[in-house]
């Protein structure tokens, strides 16, 4: 008898998210390889270009030069996913950062990146010497991995038990009140919570995320001038 294999619904809507980038950024540079660079930008060019100026503009307080190249693009895209992954929720569908696999994997590309820049800046020596004594480093050295990847996920999955006890909450009170099954009051006071917990957290989580990233890689190794 073979496995019966099942697929998450938060890994199902990380592909899903991740397909739909995939299509619009690949349309969107399109589009700006059409645009006459000699004129004003508009549309979806437009929207393009500012966000990602604004973000290399961010990063750049962040990271040193050095860092543009290969790390301002990665943390674009990558704020660009969260973002989308966090307000998933808004279309009815489980969020992808509500699965820790999910926050763990983006949260080991940070640790991976972490290591890498402090061997690359060290050497491997000095930095195998470093991590392995006293041995409480080893304890600093995976502390990144598990906040990142707990904080995420522990805020995204809070406000989704919150928003599910409080349509619970009003379903309940309608039943009880009105005797009816259409819960209408949930509808009138969740947008305000939607607001705070999809909108707002989830943009602020995405960017604590990209930003704490960032600044450890770059503190393991930083300008030489």
């Amino acid at each position: 008898m073979l496995p019966k294999f099942t697929l998450a619904p938060e890994l199902l809507s990380s592909l899903v998210v991740t397909l739909i980038l995939a299509i619009l950024f690949i349309h969107i540079g399109k589009k700006v390889q059409e645009t006459d660079p000699l004129t004003r930008p508009k549309g979806i060019v437009l929207v393009a270009e500012t966000g990602i100026k604004m973000m290399y503009d961010y990063m750049k307080g962040l990271m040193p030069r050095k860092f543009e190249k290969n790390y301002y693009p990665y943390f674009t895209m990558l704020f660009a996913f969260l973002v989308v992954s966090n307000l998933w929720g808004l279309l009815g569908f489980e969020a992808p950062t509500t699965n820790y696999s999910i926050t763990f994997a983006l949260a080991f590309i940070t640790f991976i990146l972490i290591q890498w820049n402090s061997i690359k800046h060290n050497g491997v020596w000095p930095y195998v010497k470093d991590k392995i004594w006293p041995p409480t480093n080893l304890i600093g050295m995976v502390s990144p991995l598990l906040s990142l990847s707990i904080r995420i996920f522990a805020n995204l999955l809070s406000g989704s038990f919150i928003m599910s006890l409080l349509y619970a909450a009003t379903s309940a009170l309608v039943k009880f009140l009105v005797h009816i099954p259409f819960n209408f009051i949930g509808p009138i006071v969740a947008p305000v919570l939607h607001l705070y917990f999809d909108v707002f957290s989830g943009v602020i989580q995405a960017l604590v995320f990209v930003t704490l990233s960032s600044i450890l890689i770059a503190i393991e190794n930083p300008d030489e001038e």
